[in-house]
């Protein structure tokens, strides 16, 4: 009788772990798609989540029902809406690819009103970038397509996933919401942004991001913005903004980068504007940054910078430090600490003043 209860006890707890264990699983393979690199990945994506991933999420843990890619390549010729999306992962461990297709516009992914949601990887994305770009012009195929955007979503997460060469922008998450452990590679061109992040407490860490343009970048609104242990290649920097001419209700605050090393690119830090925006960016600090560019400010009603332990080598075509701010509303309380910059031009300050070691007049 002992060793019946025993055995009963030992069956309960397997039962329990292999429960623990469970998730559902929703293969694209089901519901249409080929791993063939012809058929189109949309239609099967759209399904798959509407008739097995809706139905089937009872928990707020996400990794409980998987929206799954298998290994094999696919393609990826239409745009897919996830919308009220909540309490699901995609998983990609296949390879997508887009064609070329000049009337192919919008984003190619798109998680709208969503919570709860993980990408994942260890797939990859392959934009075909270069193609919608002939000889790097920037012009002829002007509505090209984006590859991923998280709108008006929270506590969304995108990770071990690899994007290369978007024919525009790679990820936009507007939000509260987390990207960490991957990588972006595109060409050195522009309009080519690796992650353009909004809202309040975004969190971007341990990514690397080879292109010609942003690298990681900060837009309006944002209240509390967090980026730490970045790599950037040839990109265009770290950078809030830009917000373009005439922008009222500009409003970017508690921002904070560290640990950025920035290599081969043109840029290393700017807040970019127009003379003509309305609004305000304070509270920001960029620390421990390693530079193969430079660091440079733009225009705007701006308060409460630091920059502190940016060590490497500049550009001789701009100076280290060119903070050139509205005369009408100063920049105020700039502050640099432990900055070794070589091979830059001479430091320019208009319009602004400081605190701390920053070498600039109080006011």
């Amino acid at each position: 009788m002992a060793f019946l209860s025993a055995a009963t006890v030992f069956l309960l707890s397997l039962i329990h772990a292999q429960e623990a264990l469970a998730f559902i699983e929703c293969s694209v393979l089901n519901y249409g798609a080929v791993a063939d690199n012809t058929t189109d990945l949309g239609p099967a994506l759209t399904k798959a989540w509407q008739e097995c991933v809706i139905p089937q999420v009872t928990t707020t843990v996400a990794t409980d029902v998987l929206l799954y890619v298998p290994a094999g390549n696919y393609l990826l010729a239409s745009t897919v809406t996830f919308d009220d999306a909540a309490n699901w992962n995609l998983h990609i461990a296949g390879d997508i690819f887009l064609p070329f297709n000049p009337s192919l516009t919008g984003t190619m992914l798109t998680f709208e009103n969503c919570e709860n949601i993980l990408l994942n990887g260890p797939g990859a994305i392959y934009g075909n970038g270069y193609r919608y770009r002939p000889g790097g012009d920037l012009t002829l195929y002007p509505s090209r397509p984006r590859l991923i955007r998280f709108q008006t979503c929270n506590n969304c997460e995108i990770t071990a996933i690899t994007l290369y060469d978007a024919p525009m922008f790679h990820v936009t998450m507007i939000g509260d919401n987390e990207a960490h452990d991957m990588s972006i590679i595109a060409s050195h061109i522009g309009e080519t942004d690796g992650f353009d992040m909004s809202g309040n407490n975004n969190y971007v860490h341990d990514v690397t991001v080879e292109n010609g343009d942003e690298c990681v970048t900060v837009k309006t609104p944002t209240n509390g913005f967090v980026a730490e242990r970045i790599t950037c290649r040839y990109t265009a920097g770290c950078n809030i903004g830009s917000f373009g001419s005439g922008a009222t209700g500009v409003d970017v605050q508690n921002v904070y980068y560290s640990d950025v090393t920035i290599s081969n690119s043109d840029a290393g830090v700017m807040i970019k504007s127009y003379p003509n925006c309305a609004g305000t960016v304070k509270n920001v600090t960029f620390t421990g940054f390693t530079l193969g560019g430079t660091t440079d400010t733009g225009t705007l009603q701006i308060s409460d910078v630091t920059f502190e332990n940016f060590q490497g080598t500049g550009t001789p075509t701009r100076p280290a430090v060119l903070l050139d701010c509205n005369k009408a509303t100063p920049c105020k309380d700039i502050a640099f600490s432990g900055i070794s910059l070589t091979d830059t031009k001479a430091d320019s300050f208009t319009n602004a003043c400081g605190s701390g070691l920053s070498g600039l007049s109080s006011c």
